[in-house]
């Protein structure tokens, strides 16, 4: 058996929670001084409520217990596995659980075992979860797995705002100056992911000139490859997302959505409020539209 690891910055819903066996590793978030695994010690929700009071969530990568914890769960039931793990670029994540595998592999040369940088995370790492967790059900090959998710790593696009620069400048993502700019001048930001890393594309005056910006960009990319699912995920915003949504099965014919929450981690540097949409600009050799 073949077991998907990924960590708390991969956006997932019931969706697949209900169906598949997946296992999380939680990365950490302190607020008032206090630790807290994302997801089991805390719940999202709780964590956007302290922000909204005006608290400043601090993050660190996974831990080495909750790494080790996942790896022993499955060479404990024989299960090979693979861990597709937060972008490199934006957490120490990646390298860190890396250098544990290297022991593991070590350890158990029987066992099958892989990490793939995500080189990015949200419902980005979502789509893709969903997608390998598709072939392990239908027992394609490891390696065959491993090369599809590698594809979808390099064809998957990010388009996404949030409504205020700052707090992504407070985690250090983007530059303090750019994040007091946008703020001051009360515009939205319209960002993406590039080689693993958030990169301010422009500034949007308006939330139905976002809005109209975003889905052109998505008609755009999946000029291609329509019939395929198209993430959608909100900080705490789910009427945005809703609104995408809907403009987003009016327009793109033959597409599936689905909407996730953007996690607690994430959520601590993106802020409140705000929507992202991700969808792959190339169909892989393997793709199942229903999940």
């Amino acid at each position: 058996m073949i077991k998907l690891i990924v960590d708390s910055t991969c956006d997932i819903n019931n969706l697949i929670t209900d169906k598949y066996d997946i296992e999380v590793i939680p990365l950490n978030i302190v607020i008032d001084e206090v630790s807290y695994l994302d997801g089991v010690d805390i719940k999202t929700q709780t964590v956007y409520e302290n922000m909204k009071a005006g608290k400043v969530p601090k993050t660190s990568q996974v831990s080495f217990e909750s790494v080790t914890k996942a790896f022993d769960k499955c060479v404990l039931n024989n299960d090979d596995f693979i861990y597709l793990a937060f972008s490199s670029k934006m957490s120490g994540t990646y390298h860190f659980a890396k250098n544990i595998l290297n022991v593991y592999k070590e350890k158990y040369p029987e066992r099958k075992m892989e990490i793939i940088d995500s080189k990015g995370g949200a419902g980005g790492a979502g789509l893709i979860a969903i997608q390998a967790l598709k072939m392990i059900e239908k027992k394609l090959p490891f390696e065959t797995i491993i090369k599809q998710i590698r594809f979808m790593v390099d064809h998957l696009d990010y388009y996404f705002t949030i409504s205020d620069l700052k707090w992504l400048s407070k985690g250090g993502r983007i530059a303090k100056s750019l994040g007091y700019v946008g703020s001051a001048l009360s515009i939205k930001p319209y960002l993406t992911v590039v080689d693993g890393r958030i990169v301010f594309s422009k500034m949007i005056h308006g939330s139905k000139r976002m809005l109209n910006t975003l889905i052109r960009d998505v008609q755009a990319g999946t000029r291609e490859f329509k019939k395929q699912i198209i993430g959608i995920s909100h900080a705490d915003d789910i009427d945005t997302a809703l609104k995408v949504e809907e403009k987003i099965k009016d327009t793109i014919e033959g597409c599936k959505t689905t909407i996730f929450q953007i996690g607690a981690v994430l959520g601590s540097h993106l802020g409140i409020g705000g929507v992202g949409v991700f969808f792959l600009n190339e169909e892989p050799e393997f793709y199942e539209l229903q999940y």
